[in-house]
């Protein structure tokens, strides 16, 4: 049996507002000031937080507490506990080079008839600090294996690249960082 990180609530709740905090306080206090390198500079750290505030939010709505049993997958939330039989599973794909690390799962809710995808993050032990950014995590391994058990027409083929996100925003990163880097040297030449 595998399970969520006892630090998803806190990712998914606290880490993001925290985090633009602590850029949003640095921001506005240098935003008005008459020193141009403050004045610029927080322009650009602005930008950056904002992408990177983007980015977070996309995938901490997505975050799920989740149990990986034998027989299904068991999402939990304020409003109880959901089960998913493996056979329901569209797909599975760990995100690579992210940390933590990040499960996207699809799945089909029997319920509402909808297509739903989740992430979640598997609980770790020094896992988190390891520089071993493209292995799967063995809770991936693991949910791969039990969906093959109950869907024999299950192929890892039909999987999507684990690429996909870190490219997106890698992509949606070059401009911000272009005009940060150009904003940042042409104060530097000043």
């Amino acid at each position: 049996m595998y399970k969520s990180s006892n630090l998803t609530l806190f990712y998914k709740y606290l880490f993001g507002p925290v985090w633009f905090g602590i850029f949003a306080t640095g921001i506005i206090t240098t935003w008005n000031t008459e020193d141009q390198f403050s004045h610029d500079w927080s322009r650009a750290a602005a930008l950056m937080a904002g992408w990177g505030l983007f980015w977070l939010i996309f995938l901490m709505i997505r975050l799920r507490n989740v149990v990986a049993t034998e027989s299904h997958l068991i999402i939990n939330s304020f409003n109880g506990q959901k089960a998913i039989n493996y056979k329901d599973i569209d797909y599975i794909s760990q995100i690579a080079m992210i940390r933590p690390d990040l499960i996207s799962i699809k799945y089909h809710d029997v319920r509402t008839a909808e297509s739903k995808k989740i992430l979640v993050m598997p609980s770790t032990s020094s896992h988190g600090f390891s520089l071993k950014f493209l292995e799967e995590h063995e809770m991936t391994k693991y949910i791969r294996q039990q969906i093959m058990k109950q869907n024999s027409s299950y192929s890892t083929e039909l999987e999507p690249s684990r690429w996909i996100t870190t490219g997106l925003i890698f992509l949606t990163g070059i401009p911000v960082m272009i005009y940060s880097s150009i904003t940042l040297m042409h104060l530097l030449d000043k």
